[in-house]
């Protein structure tokens, strides 16, 4: 495993995305919203913020990683989040359900119409050894 730099924190980790101590903070953070949405339906992001005692940053992060979801379900409300695409009102994550389905396909084209391989020549070297038999070694 290799070292990497913490998305949220930015210090250094041996890990994939988050440090343990941001994956834990994050977890309880989202459970105090969790639970404070739970009873205060149309909360918005700064009432959450100030009766949690969540930071803002944490709320937006929580966001892109499509764990909370602002707004209706048609759109975001005053294009607090948009598509890092094409700029579209959202709800959560970083893209609308039509950028994400294009990048998708691109992808899957991309994998599954790649050119064929040509296949390895094995090259062959016969070595001679006295009293051996002829020995075939690939290169």
């Amino acid at each position: 495993m290799q070292v990497r730099q913490c998305e949220f924190c930015r210090t250094p980790f041996y890990g994939t995305r988050l440090c343990g101590e941001c994956i834990i903070k994050m977890d309880d953070d989202f459970i105090k919203i969790r639970e404070y949405l739970y009873e205060h339906d149309n909360a918005g992001i700064e009432e959450v913020s100030q009766a949690t005692g969540v930071d803002r940053k944490v709320i937006f992060f929580l966001l892109k990683e499509e764990r909370l979801i602002v707004g209706d379900e048609n759109g975001c409300v005053n294009n607090l989040l948009t598509c890092e695409a094409c700029k579209k009102p959202i709800s959560t994550g970083r893209m609308c359900a039509s950028c994400k389905k294009t990048v998708i396909n691109e992808l899957n084209r991309s994998i599954y119409t790649a050119p064929p391989l040509k296949p390895i020549k094995e090259e062959v070297e016969i070595t001679n050894f006295k009293g051996v038999a002829k020995l075939q070694l690939k290169k």
